[in-house]
Parts: C-alpha cells; structure tokens; sequence
C-alpha cells in the first residue's frame, strides 16, 4: 500500500518543478525522505527490481515515457492534477542535484541544497538563503547584514548563507554554515565568508558527507549513545544483530559497526604481538569519509600509527575502476583525503584494482603469528569480528597484502609521490587539489559545515587538508594552475 504522504509535500515547488520536468529521480528521492522508506520498498510499490530505483536517483535512467510515468504516479500517489502528459520543456534546473559539475548550485533567494543520496545516506536538504556580495578584500566576502541573515544565522537546524558574485561571467557561490557566520563576524553592517568556501566539488563533498551522517546518526542518537556504552562483545547480541532498542539509520549502522571493529582491533594489539598491515574494504568516498569525520575512528588511527615513519606499516585498499568511474568527483574527492590523513600519520598506502580481492574480509595481520579479522564495510549483516592463526587464512591474508604492495596503482617513493599517484588514478587534479587544500587548511573547515552531532568531528579532515597542501606543494608548482 502506498504511503500516507502530507498534501504539503506535493505543493513544495522543488517537488511541483520535478514533476513537471518528468524528473522521477529528484521526485523519488524527496518521497523517500518524507516517508523513510528504502530504494527496496519504493522498488515493490512499482513493481521493479531496486537496482532501478538507484539507477533512477543517480540520474542514470530517465522515464520518457507516458505508460511508466503513469505507472509510477500511481504507486507514489501523485496528484493527477500535477502530471503533465509530457515533460515541460526549459524547467529550470533544480539546485544541485546531479552534483556539482560546474551547474548552478544555488538560486538567488531563499532555496534548498539538495544533497543527492548515496548507497547509505539518504538525500539531505540542507536549506539556504543566496545573496549577492556587497564586496570583496581581503580573500573574503561580505554579505549585508539584514533582517534575513540575522534571522537565518540563529536556526538551530543546519542552514547555509551564501554570496554570491559573477567572475568572468559566471556566477561563483561562497557557502558558510550560517550560525558560524554569526560567530565569526565582528558586528556592524556586513557578514563575513572567506573565499576558501567557494562552493565546488570539495567543499560540496565535505558538505554533503558532514550533513547525510550528522543527520542520519542524530535521528538515533539515543539508542546509538547507548549502544556505544556497551562493551564492543555486548553490542552484537547472540543472534548476530545489534543489542539497541530500534532500527538505526544506515549511517547510524555505519558508525557502530566500525567503531565495535576499531575497538575489536585495539583489543588484540598484544595478541598481534607487532606492527601489523591493514587491509581495509572501503572503495567509494562515502565510506571512506567516515575516517574524516567520526571521531573513533580518527582516535583509532592515532593509536594504530606506526612508531617509526613509514616503516612498511600500511594500509591496503581494494577500489576497482568501474567503482571510479561510478562515483562523482566530490566522492573520489572525499577518498582521496582519508588515503592523504592515513599517509599523515606514516602510514603507507598501497591501492590496487584487482577486481577479485574486493570482498575480502578487512584485517590487521601480524604476518605468520596472528589476524584480527574486522569487517563492517559492505557486509549484509552486523560487523563481523574474530582472531585467528590458521595458517592457511594468515597466507592468503599475506599473499593478498603482497599483490597490493607489488601492484600499487599509487607506487611511490614518498608520501607526495604516492598521492600525486592517488590522485591520477581517481582522476583529480593535483595543482587544483593542492590548492584549494591550502585555502580550506589556513580558513579551518568548522566554518563550513560544523557537525551537530557528539559523534562527528572536523578535526581529521583539517589534518588531511594540511597534509595534502604540504604534500602536493611541489607537484603544483610543476603544473600549470588549474582554472577550475
């Protein structure tokens, strides 16, 4: 049966102009959102597989015609009177759904920043207020204070302000988190944001992964605050499921299933006797992300650094090409900065594409003595721990470490080499990455998007900025600067 949707949420006008333009994959996104249902449940209304219904979001297939698209305006309930009998022509494009890409971010006014859904996060909407900049120096911009700002520098949700200004005939935006606005401009007439926040596939990255985890891991934040006081044993229950109260978010799932593993690893520091190597699962910036932003994991990397500098303690990842070619900039983005904060802390990464060690189990091995076995990333059921010295598990943990090592599509002599190397494979520009790395480094991220939640922290990711500034100096001195 479908749903009970409110009548306010066919006359939002972000929904109206979807409709309109036949854009079922915005449409169904907001449906999801207001109703909390899954790709998989929204996939039975229609009657398709949920592989259709992600290919559907991610704009990668488009309903022309009218048979389907009445097919799907009934299942979703649809008032008839707001489908057209063929898509409106010349609709404006929405905000920034498809990315960024150089499209138009944001409206002029009050708006909404639709923050697309990822394979775990659901869409977010991050609301916003636009408005021309009244003037530009000293690498900042200033916003008339007013009514308005005033108003929207006092929400206690996340809400962005932004100015905006026309360089070269084309409009550029510069987003602030808009209660950091308040805190970081003196009082008089105008309102401050650097020009480091100018909106673009790095800090639309940051933004996105800050407010789809913040807002997924606060809608639980009693049942995960006392899930995460539990021993790492007591959290999975005998039958394999978390021990907590009610279902929690993907993102939710996210957080403590990496943290029962980070604290499963750190438990067994004595029975791996030594410095192990890591191999971890996560291919897309999503995932990756979480060592950016949750404050466990960026704790257990500290204490799992190597105590001498790149000693051949590392970390191995598996990311095929088909899932770089699948994942927007701001995502690859987004992995590259949590390969630079491992390199940050000496520890060296080594990436391989061979496309048949994807599913292996995550692990820190001791090669020939132990293997704490800790997966959470892409599993069908609850984090997955064990220690084991079966020979046969330890060779095959070791030979998959060795092939990374002597493969690495990143191979490199020296942390700049590696990542300059990094970068290449996942198609970012390393004077553009370099650059922007150092704006966002010298400004402080918390500007940008201050997390609400207890459980998330910018801190990481201004290392990571840092680092990749410092790192990538050299290489961008070589290149040409980037016009992007």
């Amino acid at each position: 049966m479908t749903p009970r949707v409110a009548p306010e949420f066919w006359a939002d006008p972000v929904v109206e102009s979807a409709i309109s333009a036949w854009d079922l994959g915005v449409v169904v996104q907001l449906f999801r959102k207001h109703t909390g249902l899954s790709q998989t449940a929204v996939a039975r209304l229609v009657n398709i597989d949920q592989a259709e219904v992600s290919r559907l979001e991610r704009g990668r297939k488009k309903i022309r015609d009218r048979r389907q698209f009445a097919q799907w305006s009934e299942a979703l309930g649809m008032p008839g009177e707001l489908v057209s009998p063929l898509p409106v022509a010349g609709q404006p494009p929405l905000p920034n759904m498809g990315g960024t890409g150089g499209h138009l971010m944001l409206q002029d006014g009050v708006g909404q920043m639709l923050m697309p859904a990822g394979r775990n996060l659901s869409l977010t909407v991050i609301p916003a207020l636009a408005e021309p900049a009244v003037a530009f120096h000293d690498n900042t911009l200033w916003l008339a204070s007013n009514r308005d700002t005033e108003a929207w520098s006092r929400m206690p949700l996340r809400a962005l302000l932004a100015a905006h200004r026309t360089v070269e005939e084309r409009r550029r935006f510069f987003v602030m988190d808009a209660r950091e606005v308040a805190r970081s401009s003196a009082k008089g007439p105008s309102l401050a944001i650097p020009s480091a926040y100018e909106l673009d596939e790095l800090t639309y990255g940051i933004l996105w992964a800050v407010a789809g985890y913040d807002s997924a891991v606060l809608g639980d934040d009693t049942e995960l605050q006392e899930a995460l006081l539990l021993p790492p044993r007591r959290v999975i229950g005998r039958d394999g499921g978390p021990v907590v109260s009610g279902p929690l978010t993907d993102g939710s799932q996210m957080l403590l299933g990496s943290q029962v593993c980070a604290e499963f690893i750190l438990s067994q520091r004595d029975e791996l006797a030594s410095e192990p190597v890591f191999w971890t699962r996560e291919q897309r910036g999503e995932e990756a992300a979480t060592w950016l932003i949750f404050k466990h994991k960026h704790r257990y990397l500290q204490e799992t650094a190597p105590r001498r500098a790149h000693n051949g303690v590392g970390r191995a990842f598996c990311i095929p090409r088909q899932e770089v070619a699948g994942s927007p900039t701001y995502e690859r983005v987004l992995l590259f900065l949590a390969i630079a904060l491992m390199e940050s802390y000496s520890i060296t990464t080594w990436l391989t594409d061979e496309i048949d060690l994807q599913q292996t189990e995550g692990f820190a091995l001791a090669p020939g003595h132990r293997a704490a076995i800790a997966t959470w990333v892409r599993t069908d059921s609850y984090p997955q721990t064990a220690l084991t010295a079966e020979a046969q598990t330890l060779r095959t943990f070791a030979d998959v470490v060795g092939h990374a090592q002597a493969h690495a599509i990143n191979a490199g002599a020296t942390p700049g080499q590696r990542l300059a190397a990094t970068a290449e494979y996942l198609g970012l520009d390393c004077a553009w990455l370099a650059r922007r790395c150092a704006q966002l480094a010298a400004e402080g991220v918390t500007g940008l998007a201050r997390p609400r939640s207890r459980h998330l922290s910018l801190d990481a990711l201004d290392i990571a900025c840092t680092y990749v500034a410092m790192e990538l100096r050299s290489v961008a001195e070589r290149l040409m600067p980037s016009t992007r």
